[in-house]
């Protein structure tokens, strides 16, 4: 039994088994998250990985889904991998092939930065509660959910892993924000104020009428990280701040989305008002970023570039 990604040639034989897991699903939703995976590397919105078992005679024996989430509950840290759903056609169990696939699944996810994975499990299921456990897998709360701990991979995710253990979360993203994460990590028993600021792009119009479609940011990504742990250790020296975060995206950021992120916790909430405004406007001043705006007609037009 081979593990390998999954491929396109795979289409009927991947659809064939999500159709015997998912059993309360139609095949056309089935393909349309099928669809959005070969398009996008996506399924149901969230960036995801497929790996299948292939067997001599080059059918498929199972498959696993993982995917990155910006927060799970049971787990401390973001991103943190996910084990969506797990297949095994039945001539191919006790065979060692769900743990193989998971392997790759937990390889993928440590690649990616994260630090741990979790899964679940319906509370009665109880062979995939001795599955889950079995692989190493520690229950997190009384019945459902499950959790392990990875170890470092080569690739830093889009916005990094931050360390629990430090005050302070920098990072230059090339994905989405991740907005309540970055709330959970300024979260402390320490802080009687947080306050979060989200610089997001606004609907406008250029001299000749065009609207606007899109930013899009570039960044000397090694100065601006260090621009940031210059800012954060400035706000440091004038407020009592407990923790704090300063995420920017870079790429294409679509309107109404987040393109910046100041979170702040401090023990008083004037404290923390204060310093996100000081933080925000200082990157807004000194920070090796620079934004582009793209027009629906085409071209685009760099903001504050001579």
């Amino acid at each position: 039994m081979t593990i390998r990604p999954v491929r396109p040639a795979d289409q009927p034989e991947w659809l064939r088994m999500r159709k015997l897991l998912f059993v309360d699903w139609t095949e056309q939703q089935l393909a349309a998250e099928m669809a959005d995976y070969w398009n996008n590397s996506t399924i149901a919105g969230l960036r995801s990985a497929v790996f299948v078992a292939e067997r001599k005679d080059g059918r498929l024996g199972g498959f696993v889904e993982v995917s990155l989430r910006p927060v799970v509950d049971c787990c401390r840290g973001s991103p943190a991998g996910y084990v969506d759903s797990l297949f095994v056609d039945a001539d191919q169990r006790r065979k060692g092939v769900a743990r193989a696939l998971v392997r790759a699944a937990e390889n993928w996810a440590a690649e990616h930065g994260c630090r741990q994975i979790a899964s679940d499990c319906d509370r009665d299921n109880l062979a995939s509660l001795a599955a889950h456990l079995r692989m190493g897998y520690a229950p997190a709360d009384d019945l459902l959910y499950f959790r392990k701990s990875l170890p470092a991979g080569g690739e830093t995710p889009a916005c990094g892993c931050p360390d629990w253990s430090a005050g302070d979360w920098l990072a230059i993203c090339a994905d989405p924000l991740p907005v309540a994460a970055a709330i959970q990590f300024v979260s402390d028993p320490a802080a009687g104020g947080i306050d979060v600021f989200l610089g997001t792009s606004r609907s406008e119009s250029n001299a000749d009428g065009q609207p606007l479609a899109a930013l899009e940011y570039e960044a000397y990504v090694e100065m601006a990280r260090r621009q940031f742990a210059d800012l954060a250790r400035r706000a440091r020296a004038r407020w009592p701040v407990v923790r704090l975060a300063i995420l920017h995206r870079i790429g294409r950021v679509e309107l109404a989305r987040p393109s910046v992120l100041i979170a702040v916790s401090t023990p008083h909430r004037a404290d923390a008002f204060a310093a996100c405004r000081f933080l925000i406007d200082a990157l807004k001043a000194e920070a090796a970023i620079w934004k582009k705006e793209i027009w629906v007609g085409g071209g685009g037009t760099w903001v504050g570039v001579e």
